[in-house]
């Protein structure tokens, strides 16, 4: 087997597998931004957005993650990260995804 046809393979499987990989990166990122979050001196929701598109997810459920935030700083709490995984992405409420949002990661390898 070439390296190309192996290259061809796991781009296969990344577009099969596109939404759970998508659950799992944002998830790490969301994790990220709650252990990063001081409750004392919260970031500007549109800080964590730009994290976010940063990181390579254009969405458009943006807005919803601002009102969160906003929330989030009016209490003074830290962010869940599950939520933000949920407000950014709304499909994963399903049964079919919930797992991701339940176990434990690895630390990214980057």
């Amino acid at each position: 087997m070439t390296i190309s046809q192996i290259r061809r393979r796991v781009n296969a499987l990344m577009r099969k597998f596109a939404p759970e990989l998508a659950i799992i990166r944002l998830r790490r990122l969301a994790q990220a931004v709650s252990n990063d979050w001081d409750p004392d001196q919260p970031p500007e929701p549109h800080d964590v957005i730009q994290r976010v598109a940063k990181a390579g997810f254009r969405l458009s459920t943006f807005m919803r993650l601002r009102r969160y935030l906003d929330d989030t700083i009016r209490q003074g709490d830290v962010p869940e990260p599950e939520r933000i995984v949920l407000d950014l992405l709304p499909w994963v409420s399903g049964d079919r995804y919930r797992n991701f949002l339940r176990w434990d990661l690895p630390a990214p390898t980057r």
